[in-house]
């Protein structure tokens, strides 16, 4: 039997070879011999199936990883190899950017936005734009590296001019591609253009308390936004910031995200960064705010290598085209694009669980939390109280 790979599936050398479907968010780890079945398999190379390589591919079969062609299926260029893999010679197990692996990219293609939210850790917004050339080159880069998940944020992205040619961009690259929204520009045709694999909108509270943060209106707009895109069958995730103001509506939120049909609820604590800083009344007590952080749901979780904390498979790409730690730190770049992502990994201080100054037995399950946050509670390797409470340590 002839076998393909799916065409929603890209082969990834991280710390071991790996099949990642970006549709469904899955990470599939495979040894080398199943690596060089599958790099054989889509090449259009037949061997005997049989033992374990009979099971493999009836697993990847069962999976949606592999789908069975015709021997017309073994011409041309093997479909779905990412950069550097050779059907005649398989790459060995090292990652493109080492360990960890540079897995998550974010990367804000704009500092405009239409809305003036009270706790952007962004601040003032800016004119500071990544042209379209600068966008594509990224994406093609952390394509190179083996990336899994790009996130496209602002910003309000749909601002950016060449926001749809982007969106033909993310459609054509071999990763998973979110779009970061705020929701409010999101109509029928807009929702029917997108070709994104997921849109994340954000909710920060109830009606009063989401337009107070965000602006009279914002919500039933962000609202009409979510319903156009589960319209267009767009996968929607919404996004909650807890603040002093929506910290009493969680049971009443949770239950609208769910009538809202979102495939996964993501729930954080904000900073005292950007906007903020003027309104540091918003920043929730981290003994309430914590313990919401459990009611979040969905989203696929890719195992981190163990020992290191929180954020050491993330970095991200400014609109000013600086590569920082993640957007928090965007004050502190440690490159540009122009350097390349890989370069600029090396760069990247990915702290290790060791060095903070956490006694807890739970540190390897939370992984130190936000150090960002935890800078502002106390110092950058400290404990992320927040953290501490949603788990009971406090």
């Amino acid at each position: 039997m002839f076998v393909r790979l799916s065409p929603n599936v890209s082969v990834k050398m991280l710390e071991e070879p790996c099949l990642y479907d970006r549709v469904t968010d899955e990470l599939y780890i495979v040894g080398e011999e199943a690596l060089g079945l599958v790099v054989e398999s889509i090449a259009g190379i037949e061997r005997p199936m049989a033992g374990e390589a009979a099971e493999f591919v009836d697993y990847c079969l069962e999976e949606g990883l592999m789908a069975a062609a015709g021997p017309a299926g073994r011409t041309g260029e093997p479909a779905g190899l990412e950069p550097g893999l050779s059907a005649q010679a398989p790459p060995g197990p090292a990652s493109a950017t080492g360990t960890p692996s540079l897995r998550y990219l974010l990367m804000h293609v704009t500092g405009r936005c239409n809305l003036t939210c009270r706790h952007c850790f962004q601040g003032a917004t800016t004119g500071a734009e990544l042209s379209t050339d600068q966008i594509g080159a990224v994406i093609e880069d952390f394509e190179r590296v083996q990336g899994l998940r790009l996130i496209v944020s602002g910003g309000e992205p749909l601002l950016h001019p060449g926001f749809w040619e982007m969106n033909e961009m993310v459609a054509a690259a071999g990763v998973r591609s979110i779009l970061l929204s705020n929701g409010t520009l999101i109509d029928t045709r807009t929702a029917r253009r997108l070709r994104f694999h997921e849109v994340q909108v954000s909710l920060d509270g109830l009606e009063s308390s989401h337009d107070f943060i965000r602006g009279r209106g914002s919500f039933e707009r962000a609202l009409g936004g979510i319903s156009a895109l589960t319209a267009a069958g767009v996968p929607v995730s919404i996004a909650t910031m807890a603040h002093s103001g929506n910290r009493d509506e969680f049971d009443e939120l949770g239950a609208l995200v769910r009538r809202l049909g979102a495939q996964a609820w993501s729930i954080d604590v904000p900073s005292v960064s950007g906007r903020m800083t003027e309104n540091t009344k918003l920043v929730p007590d981290p003994s309430r705010a914590g313990p919401l952080l459990d009611l979040a749901f969905g989203g696929a979780v890719h195992d981190p290598v163990p020992g290191y904390a929180c954020g050491s498979h993330l970095m991200a790409v400014t609109a000013r085209g600086e590569v920082a730690r993640c957007g928090f730190f965007a004050d502190k770049p440690v490159g540009t694009i122009a350097e390349g992502l890989s370069a600029c990994w090396q760069k990247i201080d990915k702290t290790r669980l060791d060095e903070l100054k956490c006694s807890c037995h739970l540190v390897a399950e939370c992984r130190g939390g936000c150090r960002f946050r935890a800078r502002g509670y106390n110092s950058a390797t400290g404990p992320d109280l927040c953290q501490c409470f949603r788990h009971g340590v406090l």
